[in-house]
């Protein structure tokens, strides 16, 4: 069992299409060690993310720590790269790629196996069945890679068609006030008895209550995408708004509050949260103990749809 809380290590991986701009690995590291000591137990990386640098950070930040304090890996598969478009990711699901995949995700964080192995999204690129991917996890779960497996970016149908081959142990999808969840996802995993990882319940730092286009370096993804300007981004700040009221009502912070939203649905079991400095981790790291009533929530959620 995981906790409430995980750290989101997407941040960590430096420059490659998908980045957020330069980062720090000391910086890095004392982080991913900070958030263990204050009671966030299991983390969640990514080879994409910065083509295996996350992957290898996580593994230099955990080498030291005794076993028994090394907080729990969640790791995925699907999303590679080749040395001929260093810092571009493509998708490969094909059952053959998947124990190399697994295996170079352990050398780089330095682990005989994982608390669990996701599917990063599905394969729309060589168009490989779902459930040939599920079924070959499951077998290389067998062996001993993972304890679980999970699925990220899936539908409620592609969930379904998996939770028929092998039981889906942790599904991710988004979940945030700037981003509601799948409600049909949501439900499906509830029926079938799936634990739900909401991810991005800040808005990949909408909702942090300190964004500022002018700030995001050159190289940061959202410098350039559209839901980062414009309407989004004013929407963004009227919730923000809302945000601070509530986070004033309940002597909290905002991106505290923002989580504390998305976690007051019952069929949310955690959050994957990230950050990159350890003052943005103080600023979400007792979410899990605020309980808003439903007329915080209702005007939360009320901002939502303004």
């Amino acid at each position: 069992m995981i906790g409430t809380l995980g750290l989101g290590t997407w941040a960590l991986g430096g420059p490659y299409e998908f980045g957020w701009g330069p980062v720090d690995d000391n910086r890095s590291m004392e982080l991913i060690r900070s958030a263990r000591s204050r009671g966030v137990t299991w983390l969640d990386t990514a080879p994409a993310y910065g083509t295996g640098h996350a992957e290898r950070v996580v593994g230099r930040a955990i080498r030291d720590l005794p076993p028994d304090e090394r907080p729990a890996i969640f790791t995925k598969v699907g999303r590679v790269w080749t040395d001929d478009s260093p810092g571009s990711v493509s998708t490969d699901l094909r059952p053959a790629t998947l124990r190399g995949q697994i295996e170079a995700s352990l050398s780089r964080l330095g682990v005989d196996n994982v608390a669990c192995i996701q599917v990063h999204r599905p394969d729309r690129e060589s168009a490989t069945p779902l459930e040939q991917t599920w079924e070959q996890l499951a077998q290389l779960a067998e062996e001993g890679y993972a304890s679980a497996l999970g699925l990220c970016n899936v539908s409620d149908e592609e969930y379904r068609r998996c939770a028929a081959v092998r039981h889906v142990d942790y599904v991710q999808l988004p979940a945030s006030l700037v981003r509601p969840p799948d409600e049909r996802l949501l439900d499906a995993c509830a029926g079938l008895r799936t634990r739900t990882l909401a991810f991005s319940p800040l808005g990949s730092g909408l909702l942090s209550g300190h964004f500022s286009p002018e700030q995001l370096a050159p190289d940061d993804w959202r410098a350039t995408n559209r839901f980062f300007a414009g309407e989004y981004l004013a929407q963004a700040e009227r919730i923000v708004d809302e945000l601070r009221s509530v986070a004033d009502e309940v002597e909290a912070t905002v991106p505290a509050v923002a989580i504390a939203w998305a976690l007051a649905d019952d069929r949310i079991s955690s959050c994957i949260v990230g950050a990159r400095l350890l003052n943005q981790l103080d600023g979400w790291a007792g979410a899990a103990g605020i309980n808003l009533t439903q007329e915080q929530r209702g005007k939360l959620s009320k901002a939502l749809s303004d």
